[in-house]
């Protein structure tokens, strides 16, 4: 069972590798746009460093490499030594003893545990470096979404003028008895639902700065200092993907979350070594040394002796052949978990690849359709409304239109960004986002 899984997980890293291979110059290609980002950089190097979850995750990995050695060393000798008198009228006699007793396990036993803490420590490397992408990923989901905070409040405050200034002007025209009263108060109504909207943004900007502080193992309340979004320039900077296909083949290849559940396969295989050996029967040399001396001038010899025991595995069926099994179901658990891992990461890659490809799609047809038209619609009203062919309500619509297709492109556009983040995380090496 265990040279089939080796073939198997053979096959799949071959095909892995080879349609990896093909894509792996397009792959750097659209990955490159989000590289350029140096304060996302300085950011997730900063989380990187101060995570506390990540500090304890390198923590456990080193302790998993300490225990590597000590798993194969052999069990510490153990020395006895004792003084044995007898004392009689006309004489005394003393003897000395001393034993030098070393266990040694069944060949191949001291390998078998080497190999388990090994592979052990190759599953805690995998899952702190997956640790690193997860914080990675959640810094760049947290500082897009500030950046599109930023660009959100700032379009509120161009918004709230413009309102400010419709008040004015729908006041001026119910002064003159070309409008109605209803204008200006629907104005005014606009005006004040905009600062509503203008405190809830408020409120969650400081909700992810403390989120993104957190991450970076800093206080909630320190400063984030990020810059707003220009939806047009990233629209100008879209890029193509490679197929879903190599892409999952990238994942499946390189994620570390991957490799921890072939290390946990590998551990669970050797397990059933380690067990089975221990149905073997244990050696242990003793080796001891007798000091006599002498009884009434006569010396008595000091004889040296050599013990070899055997330890005698006679439960073995229900102790060691039991805990066989279990090490193996855990096996088969292990490459079951192995094969779930897989297809959830292809299933995470292909989703994510269509979020971004969506995204793209949205951002282009907002940039290039919705918003001029938008922006074209509110001249239009206006001029109406001015000369009085427009009703105020509907100078009011188009401009909350207009307002409302902004924020979407800019909130498009971080989403945008930050699943580019988790694109490249899902698929590339050990790299900066």
């Amino acid at each position: 069972m265990e040279r089939g899984m080796d073939i198997r997980q053979l096959a799949i890293a071959t095909a892995a590798l080879v349609l990896a291979g093909g894509a792996l110059a397009r792959a750097q290609e659209w990955a490159t746009a989000v590289t350029g980002d140096s304060t996302l950089q300085a950011l997730v190097a900063e989380a990187l460093e101060g995570n506390p979850a990540l500090r304890g995750r390198q923590a456990a990995f080193e302790a998993a490499v300490e225990r590597v050695r000590p798993a194969g060393a052999l069990p510490d000798p153990t020395f006895r030594g004792g003084r044995f008198d007898l004392f009689r009228k006309h004489f005394q006699y003393t003897r000395l003893e001393f034993e030098l007793e070393q266990e040694v396990p069944w060949p191949g036993t001291l390998g078998a545990r080497t190999g388990v803490a090994r592979a052990a420590a190759a599953a805690a490397r995998a899952e702190a470096s997956a640790a690193r992408r997860e914080v990675t990923v959640a810094v760049a989901a947290a500082y897009y979404r500030l950046r599109y905070l930023v660009t959100a409040l700032e379009t509120v405050a161009s918004q709230r003028r413009l309102l400010e200034a419709a008040v004015e002007l729908a006041t001026t025209r119910y002064a003159t008895g070309a409008a109605p009263l209803s204008d200006p108060l629907q104005a005014k109504l606009a005006r004040d639902r905009l600062g509503a909207e203008q405190l809830a943004l408020g409120a969650e900007y400081a909700a992810v700065a403390a989120a993104l502080n957190a991450l970076r193992g800093r206080s909630a309340t320190d400063s984030v200092a990020v810059a707003p979004l220009e939806a047009a320039v990233l629209r100008a900077r879209l890029v193509s993907l490679p197929p879903p296909d190599s892409l999952v083949a990238l994942a499946v290849a390189a994620h570390p979350r991957i490799a921890a559940r072939r290390a946990a396969v590998e551990q669970a295989g050797r397990a059933v070594r380690v067990e089975q050996l221990a149905g073997r029967p244990d050696l242990t040399f003793t080796l001891a040394y007798e000091y006599n001396g002498s009884v009434v001038g006569f010396d008595i010899p000091n004889p040296i002796s050599a013990y070899l025991m055997l330890r005698l595995p006679i439960w073995a069926r229900r102790k060691q052949n039991r805990l066989a099994d279990a090490a193996r179901a855990d096996s088969t658990g292990a490459a079951v978990q192995l094969q779930d891992a897989e297809l959830q990461l292809s299933r995470e890659v292909t989703e994510a690849a269509a979020r971004v490809q969506a995204a793209q799609q949205r951002l282009a047809l907002l940039v290039d359709g919705v918003l001029p038209t938008a922006r074209g619609a509110v001249e239009s009203a206006l001029r109406s409304y001015q000369v009085g062919r427009t009703e105020f309500l509907t100078l009011l619509s188009v401009e909350d239109a207009r307002y409302r297709a902004e924020l979407e492109a800019a909130a498009v556009a971080a989403d945008y960004r930050a699943l580019l983040v988790m694109l490249r995380q899902l698929t590339a090496g050990e790299m900066k986002p």
